[in-house]
């Protein structure tokens, strides 16, 4: 019975749809990093709510994708496992990334409490788009599977430009209290988004 589930009645193979729910992920992770395109604050508000519950889901879903691999047979059985035991492998790291996300968009959003001068608020968001690329390049890294698709050592880089420059515009701008509290979630978000982009890199050219 179970072998009729799994190779006869899903649409998709769970290993295809594994990755490619995977990979959404990131890239809409990569949105949530970005943050609102509106100006509006409580339609931004909205709009993130949604995306989260989107992101949730998707989660959700590979987890159980990931189980039903386990339960298919045939010539892409070994790939799929292999893919299987990496996904498995990067994904807590990417729903810590995920939370630390949250927490920063408070300030993205002006939250009460969580408001920035213009001159931060315009450096959080160059870091969050450079932050967006890479977690965008590392679904494109996996999706094709291709290991000469970039090291991803320039936006890297790029991401420590953006955030030296976040770290010299807060320690100019902000109370020493609130500049600490800032920093140490855009940190982790850092130290995250560069172990998971290595990880990444490493795994797919093993």
């Amino acid at each position: 019975m179970m072998w009729l589930f799994f190779d006869h009645l899903w649409s998709t193979p769970a290993g295809v749809e594994m990755k490619r729910t995977f990979v959404s992920a990131l890239r809409l992770l990569g949105r949530f990093a970005r943050g609102p395109v509106s100006n509006d604050l409580g339609k931004a508000i909205e709009d993130s709510y949604v995306l989260r519950d989107e992101i949730n889901a998707k989660f959700d879903r590979v987890r159980s994708l990931a189980d039903g691999v386990l339960f298919e047979f045939g010539p892409s059985r070994s790939s799929d496992l292999e893919l299987r035991t990496l996904i498995r492998r990067w994904a807590p790291q990417l729903r810590a990334l995920f939370l630390m996300r949250i927490a920063l968009l408070k300030y993205r959003l002006q939250a009460t409490g969580f408001e920035l001068p213009d001159a931060v608020r315009v450096r959080q968001e160059a870091y969050d788009a450079a932050s967006a690329r890479m977690l965008e390049e590392m679904a494109d890294r996996i999706e094709n599977q291709i290991p000469g698709i970039g090291s991803g050592d320039e936006e890297r880089d790029e991401l420590k430009q953006r955030l030296h420059e976040a770290e010299t515009e807060v320690s100019r701008e902000l109370p020493r209290s609130q500049a600490q509290s800032f920093l140490t979630v855009l940190h982790g978000i850092d130290a995250l988004t560069d172990s998971l982009a290595k990880e990444v890199a490493t795994d797919l050219h093993s």
